[in-house]
């Protein structure tokens, strides 16, 4: 079995969760077979050839190679987690012939899958909303990918946003869709076209994020705290990232709107 390097790994993961997913090796730590699981389904049936038998080729054509690469995306991950489970398990292996480990103590178990809570220090950078619950404990990293899916479904697509305000029509955006380089998001490929500006595409990212919802409603919905809590934890947010907001200007969120 071909080693998998975490570049590919972090691309395998942007095409399953999407690419506003901060990844890093935190991510990775805590992914489990259950979440990557659930995000393929999820993905599959939006990408899926089948729903778009009906339309034109060039459509088709689009869709079978998102699900394509969809379907490779989820085998690397796959492959991902069988090496480091194997790695994992070789490193208990030689510990114990070295030591005596204590047997571990009976666990709770969980309610789902993939839900392990951080317990250590809070890392001093800006955070944005959700890691910043997740290293506090309060919510397991599973709530987090949800958190972010739930947010991407609000958002209107940018192509629908395009030909509202009269900037597209329907075969520029067919072009758009078609042109492939390197994986580009659909306002890249439109800028490098020469089919938007830069500062048409950011006008229209702002408005498509104006549009969803904030990710604390979420974590209110699902009954993790209440609206008074979390008007207090967006205070706390922003008092930490005020804190650490020179050290890493313009990479983080520093406000969370209510």
């Amino acid at each position: 079995m071909p080693q998998i390097s975490e570049a590919e790994v972090f691309r395998a993961c942007r095409t399953l969760f999407g690419p506003e997913l901060q990844l890093n090796r935190d991510f990775l730590h805590y992914l489990q077979p259950a979440g990557v699981r659930t995000a393929y389904r999820k993905k599959a049936k939006q990408t899926h050839p089948d729903r778009f038998a009906v339309a034109n080729s060039p459509v088709r054509d689009k869709q079978q190679r998102l699900f394509q690469d969809l379907n490779q995306a989820h085998e690397t991950v796959q492959i991902f987690l069988k090496q480091q489970k194997n790695r994992l398990s070789s490193r208990t292996f030689r510990s114990s012939r070295t030591s005596y480990q204590a047997p571990p103590q009976p666990r709770r178990k969980d309610r789902t899958p993939y839900s392990r809570y951080y317990r250590g220090p809070l890392p001093p950078r800006p955070l944005q909303f959700g890691l910043f619950l997740y290293y506090l404990g309060i919510i397991p990293f599973s709530a987090v990918i949800s958190a972010i899916s739930w947010q991407r479904q609000q958002r209107p697509i940018l192509g629908a946003i395009a030909r509202r305000w009269g900037w597209l029509d329907d075969r520029q955006i067919k072009q758009v869709l078609a042109y492939r380089n390197g994986g580009r998001k659909f306002g890249e490929r439109a800028e490098q076209l020469g089919l938007l500006s830069s500062l048409q595409v950011r006008t229209m990212l702002l408005h498509q994020r104006s549009r969803q919802q904030q990710m604390g409603q979420y974590f209110v919905e699902q009954g993790f705290f209440d609206e008074k809590n979390l008007n207090l934890l967006l205070e706390k947010l922003a008092e930490h990232n005020q804190t650490y907001r020179h050290s890493f200007s313009g990479q983080y969120y520093f406000q969370h709107r209510n």
